[in-house]
């Protein structure tokens, strides 16, 4: 049945552009609606990414205030490597006694006992060639027979630091009772002696 409409045109006209102002003021409603959703969402998402960030700054800040501790460490190392350079500059021509003390009771025969042991060494020791003699030892004892003289004097040519040993005294005892004989013996110091020529330069007094 088709409606017949009695109203005036007029009348019909402002009802549809009230119901499309409607429709218009409901949209514009909802879009005012989904964008303050929209605000809403991405504040939250802000306010997170900046927790994070203020989290990571905080591990940052510790991370730094550990660095700083330990550079500390790094300096103190640091300077102890430069030490431990300089000392060995500086001990590279040093001749260690207690080395060749230690080296002469390895050869030294049973029956044979020292009562003086003196060395020295030359101001210029270190500058000369291989095996150049950079001061000398001299070394008194007693022993039994002469030929455990031999015997001491052989084996300090074993002791790699020492060259050219040699005799200046062996004589018996006046007691006849006594059957002692003592020596005075002197050996040449070689460049093998110096810290910086000893094997590996490990070797500790």
């Amino acid at each position: 049945m088709r409606q017949i409409n009695l109203l005036p045109k007029e009348i019909a006209e402002k009802r549809r552009a009230r119901e499309i102002t409607l429709l218009i003021g409901a949209a514009g409603l909802g879009l005012i609606a989904l964008l303050v959703v929209v605000f809403l969402i991405q504040s939250a998402r802000i306010s997170a990414e900046n927790n994070h960030l203020a989290d990571v700054k905080r591990q940052n800040a510790a991370l730094q205030r550990r660095v700083n501790e330990l550079q500390q460490f790094a300096q103190i190392q640091q300077t102890v490597q430069t030490k431990e350079q300089l000392l060995a500059q500086l001990t590279q021509d040093e001749v260690r006694w207690s080395v060749l003390l230690n080296d002469v009771s390895l050869v030294i025969p049973t029956d044979v006992w020292l009562t003086t042991f003196s060395g020295s060494i030359q101001s210029s020791a270190g500058t000369g060639q291989a095996n150049a003699s950079i001061g000398n030892i001299s070394m008194a004892g007693s022993t039994f027979t002469h030929l455990d003289v031999a015997k001491w004097l052989s084996r300090l040519a074993l002791v790699r630091e020492f060259t050219f040993p040699y005799l200046t005294l062996s004589a018996k005892s006046g007691d006849p009772t006594a059957e002692i004989v003592t020596f005075n013996s002197s050996v040449e110091l070689s460049t093998a002696a110096l810290r910086r020529n000893q094997p590996g330069s490990e070797r500790n007094p």
